[in-house]
Formats: structure tokens, sequence, C-alpha cells
């Protein structure tokens, strides 16, 4: 359909064509929600536009250089010919790789896919810096944050409790601290029964901040009275999405990641799993944990285990 892709009408025509594209995700984080954008033209050799293909989309559980390479790999796929073209990105990322200049230790199920959607073509590298006032990759920026930002708003929604605190009778705080210069992270958790509260924590040296935090909730549990039922206060929303939203899919796809990338650190997310349902256990992630004193003082558990490591 001449309205739905981007072709060559007449190849007597001398058709430029150009794709501009970008993806928006935290950076420093894993499984989080993002979006990315691609912008596909063709114009004559007078730089006069002949069509313009917008594209946009997301993931609830991605990273920003998944975002990035996602859009240059829906934006060649909507050319359905055979095309010579230049891909402005400001993911360096993405550049290197697909020039052939370093190898892809990572996203190998998203690089398949791009090999297979840019064979037919001959591609040029543009490299643009973001967010310096460059109208198609400011475009395309929008387009992406606003994708981004529409999974937010729906992941946000899954991570919420699947029953009411009331009904449990212990509550976990859990908190995690980073350290880049140790290169650990550590953890602490009070929790409260009865009206008495126990203190947990401990270190990881090597760690992320990910896994200390599914090991921390993992040594909660595993702490619990038999058949004690618990609610997971959490500072770190993927271990509530992970816990009340994404266990099913990533079973249902053999622990895979929407991208075909296996899911890291499967194995506590299993652990997690089973004793969520040995002790009957939900997870919340509270937004409010910067003002909450049971987040506060397991912050400071979490950086004295650091220290004592």
């Amino acid at each position: 359909m001449l309205d739905s892709i981007l072709i060559i009408l007449d190849l007597a025509i001398v058709v430029q064509i150009t794709l501009y594209t970008d993806g928006s995700c935290d950076i420093h984080a894993e499984n989080q929600p993002g979006g990315w954008a691609a912008i596909l033209r063709a114009q004559d050799e007078a730089g006069q536009l002949l069509r313009e293909k917008v594209l946009s989309g997301g993931a609830e559980q991605t990273t920003n250089n998944q975002m990035e390479l996602r859009a240059v790999i829906e934006g060649l796929k909507a050319l359905k010919q055979p095309a010579r073209l230049t891909v402005c990105t400001d993911s360096r990322y993405v550049i290197t790789i697909a020039a052939g200049k370093s190898k892809a230790s990572k996203n190998k199920a998203l690089w398949q896919r791009f090999r297979q959607a840019s064979r037919k073509h001959t591609i040029e590298w543009r490299y643009i810096k973001g967010h310096a006032g460059d109208p198609l990759n400011e475009r395309c920026d929008r387009l992406a944050v606003a994708e981004k930002k529409k999974r937010a708003r729906a992941s946000s929604q899954a991570a919420a409790d699947v029953l009411p605190a009331t009904e449990y009778s212990i509550e976990i705080y859990l908190s995690t601290q980073f350290s880049g210069k140790l290169k650990a992270a550590g953890w602490g958790a009070l929790i409260a029964e009865n009206g008495s509260i126990r203190e947990l924590s401990g270190c990881l040296p090597g760690s992320s901040e990910m896994e200390t935090t599914l090991i921390g909730a993992i040594r909660c549990l595993q702490a619990l009275p038999q058949g004690g039922s618990a609610i997971v206060y959490t500072a770190q929303e993927y271990l509530a999405k992970g816990m009340n939203a994404w266990l099913p899919n990533w079973q249902a796809r053999n622990w895979k990641t929407r991208q075909g990338e296996p899911v890291k650190y499967r194995e506590h997310w299993q652990t997690l799993q089973r004793l969520a349902r040995v002790h009957k256990v939900a997870f919340h992630f509270d937004r409010a944990h910067r003002e909450a004193p049971q987040f506060a003082r397991g912050k400071r558990l979490a950086a004295s285990a650091l220290e004592q490591a």
C-alpha cells in the first residue's frame, strides 16, 4: 500500500533515502520501560521530500541500547525494496557494532534481527549528537520519550499489589545500596511482625544492585516463619514488576525476554517464585520510599554492610 510503506516509485528518479532513529530508556538500569522511534524519508536529487513514514513503539522491560537498535531494525523493515540509504542515529553503540568495528556481547537476538533486516540494503552510517538541535533527531527523541512514558504507565499499573496489605501478617521493607568505588552492593531490610521488628542485612562483592535486591528478598523470605504471609515493600520497581507481572511471560517464552535474550538472574527469580508460593507473599513498589523511615533505616543497614565488607 502506497500509504503504508515507503517504496521507490520511479527508478528514473534519483531518490535519497534517510532513516533517523532514536531510543529512550534509563541508561543506568536494565528491565526498564523504554521507547523507540524512526523517521524514514525519501527525497529527490534537489532535496524535495517525496514521502515520509514515522514509526514508534516500545517495551516495558528493556534497555537504552535495545531501544536504539530496535528503532533501526523497524526502520529498515519498512523498506520493502533493496535500497541505498543513510541511517542517522545518536547511538555510538549501534554504529560501532553495525559498522563492524566491534562485536556484540549482548542483545545477540536483536543483532540477528538487524542482520536479517539490513542484508538487502546498502547503508551509510552517520552519527548525530543527541539534543544538539537536529530537527529530525529531536522529533525522534520526542516520539521515543512518549512511548517510554506510555509503557511506564502501563507497567506501574501491573506492579500494583494483588491483595490489600491488611491481609498480610508480616511487612518487609527492603532497601539496597550500590558502591561503584567498592564494586559491591549491600542490602538492608526491616521485618515487622506483631509489633516487633527484626533487621537483616548483607553485602555482595562484585554484584549488581539488581542481583543484590533479588538476593536480599530471598534472604528475607527464607527468614519468615513456616506458613507466614508477608508483603514486601521495595524501593526497586523491577522487583515488584518482575514478581507481579513479568514472571508468567518469561516462563511462557522459556525464560526469554521479549527481545529473545535470556532472563538475567533466572535462578534467583525462580527461588523467589517458589518462596512466594510457600509463604503467600505479595510485592509492592513504594514510590514514596524516600520519605519512609523504614526505607531510610534499610539504607543505613545496607551502607553499614558495605562498610564492613
